[in-house]
């Protein structure tokens, strides 16, 4: 990327990757005199899983729930039922209904109370309408139990000058509400929030215990780092390497649409308003078949449903501002005098805005801007239909000091998906959308290279449920990107970049089928398969991906997972660069077979532990970074195919940063090996230990201290005698890192809230090593320290 992106752009964060020089070889005593002072860090951990596990209950309590940061069950709106017809007697039955993101009964069953009373309720309960239970101020699912009191009607008497009246009509009545704080038969009411069943191997994070993570900001994307089998080209870079998968095998999306870029200036904010995240879905192994076209992990970020309420919020910060405006939803009858309502009608966006280049102007003439945006609406359209628009975007722009060589970049990405929603009801729901995208990057000179793409998706997605057993979920698609490249053939690297990145069209089409089957409670399987149909300058490629995974619940407290899928992609290495796609169908698609087995149990006070284990195999690949730390733009990279191998274990104990006191630990223990032209070597970023924890704790005056630990084991040595190659036996030194963080929460009001936040990623000013080069000397090549430190106000309602 250095010509793409300048010389001092990435590459000034990455120079040490690309500097060959010399040290002594034989520093192995060296390296064993500096293991003993990873013994403190590994002492915290251990103490710190001990906390967890023996802390007294008073300190495990959850806090009295205050504003925002509480459950709001769900309010009864119309819940109104007539006396059947044909029955007798009076009677109180209990039905459990589960009510949607949207306050539509999705299902409900009887719990107690005659059957003749309890089956006419059922055939009326999906008409039944609630405001949505909430987190935190945002609607989700819930499961609610809901006791109607039913009464026959009492004829009236007959009048002796007139005909005898005929009995009165039904009377109708209003249920109880039943999610209030009542007892009915000695039981207290159960209010229980639902969300979507997690995926075998998967890992969800909430907004509400990802923004309380240190180091993370407040931002969940700035969480995937923390999770195991994650390992950064250098510390907080959001450019990932994930059990072994090369960073642009790697593929991120917001509410299904492609997410080109993650982090504002690579080591800033995400690209995204966190108050638009709902959760982040982290699939490291076989990702669901509706999200393809990535041989490797994907992270899904599912986008937060509306509000029922008005929610603002605004962030001051030393770099930057943000703000973020809802209407908040409203239902809406479809017709006059009409029981049913249509989806309720919404809007919000989001906004931030970087003022970094001030703070820079007063130290030299460089200049550092970012800014991004976000916004939606929906409006029905009748009963069961609804037209919604989804927008977003971002830009950057770094630029070095005049004195230098006037390098930097300039990134921009831009995405606006139309879509309509229908509903079968209570039983699935179809979309149709179109996408159209900008991405643009390039350098900030004037003879800089310009690599560009403008694209258009069209995609159906179907989901329907037919019963408790059987859930389908399918979907086709069809996209055509126009690439456009912009370069001097004066240029020493315009063949490169004319090679790789030409002006074209290109086309992919495809579509999934996925089932979820559960034969039983306790048992869930789901075999899926995707094809996509690639096309390139007159060569095609066809993709094909199986996969299946499966749960299996051993009683209340333990879980088996498993997964296994093949996945394909376009080939290509240049990760996050938006526009840059390299233009090489002739050496076909590249492939990966990924399985993961694991275990999940939990334990007494809301804590869960995890173990899994990984093998991942990444086939015809393109991974210059992994096989050579190679960051440059060659023509020749597209012949060197390779195939990675990656095995590991990893080990999880978790309780919600969320709660009074929260804290993870996690522990990664993996190998990842590169075979290119009958060689096989470690991968250059291949890590052996990574061992990650942290904690939260919410003092009762609402001040929140937290810090994390960041350990993982050093880079194996480059071997420059001969022909280049990494070795195993020698690395660099290992890597520590402490974030902190510090917040202070005022109220106002009902639902207002003033935090003070203050945080700062790798406290400890530790350098890390991301190169050790040996001939006949050694030399160990070192990164940073990246300090990032933030103050900041966070207001809203």
């Amino acid at each position: 990327m250095r010509a793409l992106l300048g010389e001092e752009g990435v590459t000034r964060i990455l120079k040490p990757l690309n500097d060959v020089a010399a040290q002594q070889r034989g520093q192995q005593k060296h390296r064993h005199r500096r293991v003993p002072r990873t013994v403190g860090a590994r002492f915290c951990h251990a103490l710190l899983a001990l906390s967890l596990l023996f802390a007294p209950r008073a300190l495990l309590a959850q806090p009295a729930a205050t504003p925002p940061a509480k459950v709001v069950p769900p309010k009864a709106v119309s819940t109104e039922i007539s006396y059947p017809e044909g029955a007798t007697g009076s009677g109180t039955v209990v039905l459990e209904l589960t009510v949607d993101a949207a306050g539509q009964v999705v299902e409900a069953r009887l719990v107690s109370g005659d059957e003749a009373l309890g089956a006419a309720a059922l055939t009326q309960a999906k008409a039944f309408r609630f405001e949505p239970a909430t987190r935190d101020g945002r609607p989700v699912a819930a499961r609610i139990r809901l006791a109607l009191e039913l009464t026959a009607p009492v004829e009236e008497p007959a009048e002796s000058a007139e005909p005898a009246a005929a009995a009165s009509p039904p009377k109708a009545f209003r249920s109880a509400p039943g999610v209030r704080e009542r007892e009915h038969n000695s039981s207290p009411v159960e209010v229980t929030v639902l969300g979507e069943r997690q995926r075998p191997g998967s890992v969800s994070l909430r907004q509400e215990d990802a923004r309380l993570m240190p180091g993370a900001f407040g931002d969940p994307l700035r969480a995937i780092e923390a999770q195991p089998g994650v390992v950064p080209i250098v510390s907080g870079l959001p450019t990932f390497f994930i059990r072994g998968a090369p960073p642009a095998n790697v593929g991120f999306f917001f509410d299904g649409i492609e997410l080109p870029i993650l982090y504002h200036a690579f080591f800033g904010p995400s690209v995204v308003h966190p108050s638009f995240i709902d959760r982040v879905d982290f699939y490291p192994g076989a990702a669901p078949a509706s999200l393809g076209r990535y041989a490797g992990p994907i992270v899904a970020v599912a986008a937060s449903p509306f509000s029922p309420e008005p929610h603002a919020s605004a962030t001051v910060r030393a770099i930057d501002a943000g703000a973020y405006a809802e209407s908040g939803s409203t239902l809406q009858s479809c017709e006059v005098g009409s029981t049913r309502e249509c989806p309720p009608a919404a809007v919000r966006a989001a906004m931030r805005y970087s003022y970094a280049g001030l703070v820079l102007s007063l130290l030299s003439d460089a200049e550092l801007r970012y800014w991004d945006y976000q916004g939606q609406a929906r409006v029905p359209l009748g009963k069961n239909d609804s037209l919604g628009v989804m927008a977003f975007g971002a830009y950057d722009l770094f630029r070095t000091p005049q004195v230098s060589t006037k390098s930097g970049a300039a990134i921009t990405f831009h995405r606006v998906d139309l879509r309509w929603d229908h509903r079968f009801g209570s039983h699935g729901r179809f979309r149709l959308a179109l996408t159209g995208g900008h991405d643009r990057s390039a350098g900030v000179s004037e003879a800089s290279s310009v690599v560009m793409d403008q694209s258009l998706r069209l995609r159906a997605e179907l989901d329907r449920r037919f019963s408790r057993q059987v859930i389908l979920h399918a979907g086709v698609d069809g996209r055509v990107d126009r690439f456009s490249l912009e370069t001097s053939p004066r240029r020493l690297d315009y063949p490169d970049y004319s090679a790789l990145f030409p002006s074209r069209t290109d086309g992919v089409s495809g579509g999934y089928v996925v089932l979820e089957l559960a034969p039983v409670p306790a048992i869930a399987i789901t075999p899926s398969v995707r094809a996509d149909v690639y096309s390139s300058r007159g060569v095609q490629a066809v993709g094909v991906d199986p996969r299946v995974s499966a749960t299996f619940q051993v009683g209340r407290k333990l879980r088996l997972e498993h997964s296994l899928g093949l996945q394909h992609q376009r080939p290509n290495f240049a990760a996050q660069v938006p526009g840059a796609q390299v233009a090489d169908l002739r050496g076909g698609l590249q492939w990966a077979l990924l399985a993961s087995s694991g275990v999940r149990y939990k334990l007494p006070r809301d804590i869960t532990a995890g173990v899994s284990v990984f093998r991942s195999g990444y086939f015809n690949a393109l991974d210059p970074i992994g096989a050579g730390r190679d960051f440059t733009i060659d023509r020749t990279a597209i012949d060197r195919r390779s195939t990675i191998s990656a095995v590991g274990l990893e080990v999880t104990l978790s309780r919600p940063l969320s709660k009074r006191l929260g804290g993870f630990l996690s522990y990664t223990l993996s190998r990842s090996t590169v075979s290119l032209e009958r060689t096989s070597s470690p991968s250059g970023f291949d890590r052996t230990h990574v061992l990650q924890g942290g904690l939260s704790y919410e003092f009762p005056s609402r001040i929140r201290l937290g810090a994390r630990s960041v350990f993982y084991t050093g880079v194996p040595e480059l071997n420059l005698q001969g022909s280049p190659h990494f070795e195993g036996a020698r690395r660099g030194r290992p890597f520590f890192r402490l974030d902190l963080r510090a917040e202070k929460r005022f109220l106002i009001g009902e639902r207002g809230y003033l935090d003070i936040i203050a945080e700062v990623l790798n406290a400890t000013s530790t350098r890390e090593v991301v190169r050790l080069d040996c001939g006949q000397v050694c030399r160990e090549r070192t990164a940073g320290p990246v300090v990032l430190p933030s103050v900041g106000l966070e207001a809203g309602f």
